[in-house]
């Protein structure tokens, strides 16, 4: 799946990323919300009408008409710009991430959640199996004379990732309502149940047909004074309309300054501006001949992503950059600095600017402003590792054919 998945540092060389969702599968400057993208057709205009967008959607003409008429107008409703380039890269990721489906069908997926659950029971020692599959007999709310199944039973049942959404909201609001429940591992049972708890529990993080991320949809839905809660959010992001919506906000709705998509199809499954940030990470370690894995992460963030106060491999690079290079910048200077990896900002300071500054003096040569990110992605609903090279690659490869059907309209 596509965005804000956990990292897990495995060597000096190899960063890995687990991810929860499926993997099916710039433009100001790249795009961001205004701009033309690099990649220009000529000759085409600003805005595809919703016809000629049909014709660059990848399914059978009677299915076509849908997708195109909600990707023509998450462009427009998201303020950006709707001629063939974005068409294209959206199209691209749907294809890539669920092959056109809203809610897509999850191979495995109650074995997948199984296993989920249980590791993270095990997290609570001995009797954390127990205390789980205890809770798990509970059944949703509702008439009593025509009781639910079980919790247990329903997530047997699962095909889609909205069928486990459905049974985690119902979980929650059975831990809430205070149902009497006997358990003889109360303190356990508390624990494992807290609302916290259960939400880090649901594999379920990022949703729909463009696998967009939970967190980042409600963010955005905040941002556009939309007014909907979570639950209301998550639901939208189950229909056509709100995967491609939200998708389409989280991989344009921000400017960069790339030379080809490919670096934001890269950021789209590694983070925003983590082909950008990949590229400074492999500068920096050739200047100071410190190995960094270029993952396009600076520094380290906690669950909200919020940036922790311990020190990265990355930051030891760039203070001793500061150090032989730029000593005029101060300790505090370089980590606020740092601290806007994730937006636009970063290349407006102090830090960046020295670090471009003098790796074109010592190599003569433009510095690249970016590079695909070393990461390996895992995923419960992959078999085997791919890597965000390899997701890049792989969606641009859709969007190339897809400018080339666009390159065909009349």
């Amino acid at each position: 799946m596509a965005c804000h998945p956990h990292r897990i540092r495995i060597s000096n060389n190899v960063a890995r990323r687990v991810v929860l969702g499926c993997v099916g599968v710039g433009l100001v400057g790249c795009l961001g919300r205004g701009g033309p993208g690099p990649e220009t057709l000529p000759a085409r205009p600003v805005v595809l009408t919703v016809a000629e967008a049909e014709s660059l959607v990848p399914l059978a003409p009677s299915a076509r008409e849908g997708w195109a008429r909600d990707i023509v107008g998450a462009l427009r409703e998201n303020h950006l710009p709707g001629g063939p380039e974005p068409v294209c890269a959206v199209v691209a990721i749907v294809q890539q991430e669920s092959g056109f489906q809203a809610n897509p069908v999850v191979t495995d997926l109650p074995n997948i959640v199984h296993r989920r659950l249980h590791e993270e029971a095990e997290k609570l020692g001995p009797l954390g199996r127990p205390a789980l599959e205890s809770f798990l007999e509970g059944r949703a709310l509702g008439d009593a004379k025509r009781p639910s199944e079980t919790f247990a039973a329903r997530l047997k049942k699962v095909r889609t990732e909205r069928d486990v959404d459905l049974v985690f909201r119902d979980l929650l609001a059975f831990e809430k309502s205070g149902h009497p429940f006997v358990y003889a591992t109360a303190d356990l049972v508390s624990g494992l149940s807290s609302r916290g708890r259960f939400e880090e529990m649901n594999p379920i993080t990022t949703v729909g047909s463009m696998q967009v991320s939970v967190r980042f949809a409600v963010t955005e839905a905040q941002a556009q004074g939309r007014g909907l809660t979570q639950d209301e959010v998550r639901d939208a992001l189950y229909t056509r309309w709100g995967g491609v919506f939200y998708g389409t906000a989280r991989l344009l709705g921000y400017p960069v300054s790339y030379p080809k998509m490919l670096f934001r199809f890269a950021d789209y499954n590694a983070g925003v501006y983590s082909s950008r940030n990949a590229a400074l990470q492999a500068q920096v370690a050739r200047m100071t001949g410190i190995a960094l894995v270029p993952d396009g992460d600076l520094l380290a963030y906690d669950k909200l992503s919020r940036p922790l106060a311990r020190v990265t491999e990355s930051q030891r690079a760039f203070e001793a950059f500061r150090a032989e290079y730029a000593p005029e910048i101060s300790p505090e200077r370089l980590r606020s600095d740092l601290e806007h990896e994730k937006e636009a900002a970063l290349e407006k300071t102090s830090t960046y600017r020295a670090v471009k500054r003098a790796f074109e003096a010592q190599t003569h040569a433009p510095a690249p402003g970016a590079q695909l990110p070393e990461v390996v992605i895992q995923s419960p609903k992959m078999k085997g590792e791919r890597s965000t090279r390899w997701y890049a690659e792989s969606v641009d490869r859709r969007f190339q054919l897809c400018l080339q059907r666009a390159r065909a309209l009349p």
